[in-house]
């Protein structure tokens, strides 16, 4: 689950800044020049990257599936592949 101290560090990179609690309204910003993020903001980012979390685990499901295939198509008992990928 990502949180909203996440989205805030995605949504501004090597900016400085104090957050407490879960108030983005309140947020201290260390750097000069920062344009404070509304919650609606805060909470777009935090949707994005829990997408964008979930195809990861997708892919990486995919991608071992695909290898699992591959290697049993060249011979390979599930032990043997298994001992191969974990």
């Amino acid at each position: 689950m990502i949180n909203k101290s996440e989205a805030v560090a995605s949504l501004r990179p090597e900016v400085e800044w104090t957050m407490y609690g879960d108030d983005v309204e309140n947020i201290t910003w260390h750097t000069e020049g920062v344009t404070p993020l509304t919650e609606a903001e805060v909470a777009a980012e935090v949707v994005r990257l829990e997408a964008d979390a979930d195809a990861a685990v997708v892919e990486s499901a995919a991608l071992r599936a695909s290898a699992e295939a591959k290697l049993s198509a060249l011979g390979l008992s599930v032990e043997e592949i298994s001992t191969i990928i974990p």
